[in-house]
């Protein structure tokens, strides 16, 4: 029993700035404290709705940590697999219960924990309204022949829209970033273009600009990223009055910019890894039933890479399959360090 209030696991999590998902223990220490908890989270054991929704975050849960964070001799004890009621699995990560499983529960409930936080209340109910007013943006703009891929008048290699990203692929999102359930997710909706130079990258950023396809006043600064062009030498060659011909053909046989001049703020992207990553948002429009708009504003990520970058994306360190990797790694560290 925790006799001093001042030393409450969630008291020092929120005065030091921690996620909770990284405290080694919580404090409820009867069946009416925990359902006190789980009152205040939000969910009540005498709502049907609300123990029918546990028990389905705690079977993804349990799908997710073997699925994705065990190894092929590591198994999830029986009890852990047989018990549904969570107000067990709290007293068992508080201490009051099989010692053997605590840790057990304790990284189960993380993982719920992380789940309710992985969806979008506007993604979930208005999903195909959002991708279509977003999409039909670039899709005016996009040409695909035969053996070739513009947008506009710019030579592509590929471009993707991608519709859909996963809740799994947002738990493990959240699962390893250090703010957790208080991250925002802004990826949703992707666009990615290949060109064939990095040059073209600036020519479709211009684009974008110049046909009002995107608002840059609507972009996250601080989602900015940029690991491919280096600006300042643009700016540079400018000054020395060199054309933008002239600049193409010289960029083609400079190195990519080094992590000191372009940091990267996904701990686990590889240095070999370039690419120019923006957020946007745009405002959405729903038409109600009563005639009436409901307007929101959602974000969208658009990615940019020439098509050496993207080939090193399939192969080596920088590939996604060793991303995924290293993000796995981590999440199990966090979620299962007793292993």
């Amino acid at each position: 029993m925790n006799n001093n209030p001042w030393r409450s696991t969630s008291v020092r999590c929120a005065l030091e700035g921690r996620s909770f998902i990284d405290a080694k223990r919580i404090h409820i220490h009867s069946k009416q404290e925990a359902l006190e908890y789980l009152s205040c989270y939000g969910f009540d054991l005498n709502d049907p709705m609300d123990v029918k929704e546990l028990e389905e975050l705690r079977i993804e849960a349990l799908e997710l940590i073997q699925d994705e964070l065990l190894q092929e001799n590591e198994f999830i004890p029986q009890a852990i697999m047989d018990v549904k009621d969570i107000s067990w699995y709290l007293l068992n990560a508080s201490g009051d219960g099989d010692k053997t499983l605590m840790p057990w529960s304790a990284a189960l409930l993380r993982v719920i924990h992380t789940l309710t936080h992985s969806y979008s209340h506007l993604n979930d109910i208005y999903h195909d309204a959002i991708r279509e007013q977003i999409f039909s943006r670039f899709e005016n703009h996009i040409v695909r022949q035969k053996d070739a891929c513009f947008f506009g008048k710019i030579k592509l290699v590929d471009v993707k829209l991608r519709a859909v990203k996963s809740r799994r692929s947002v738990a493990m999102k959240l699962l390893h970033k250090t703010e957790n359930v208080a991250a925002d997710i802004f990826d949703w909706i992707g666009i990615r273009f290949i060109t064939k130079y990095r040059s073209d990258v600036l020519d479709v950023f211009a684009y974008l600009r110049e046909k009002h396809i995107i608002t840059y006043a609507n972009v996250k600064p601080s989602r900015s990223r940029n690991t491919l062009i280096d600006l300042n030498w643009v700016n540079q060659c400018f000054d020395r009055k060199m054309s933008i011909d002239e600049i193409r053909k010289e960029m083609q046989s400079m190195e990519y910019p080094s992590f000191n001049k372009a940091p990267v703020q996904n701990q686990f992207s590889e240095a070999s890894y370039h690419s120019i990553q923006i957020t946007c948002r745009q405002r959405i429009k729903i038409k109600q039933p009563d005639g009436k708009k409901f307007c929101f504003y959602f974000p969208f990520e658009i990615q940019m890479m020439d098509h050496y970058s993207f080939i090193k994306t399939r192969e080596g360190l920088a590939s996604h399959s060793e991303y995924k990797k290293r993000q796995r790694e981590a999440v199990r560290n966090r979620v299962l360090p007793f292993l």
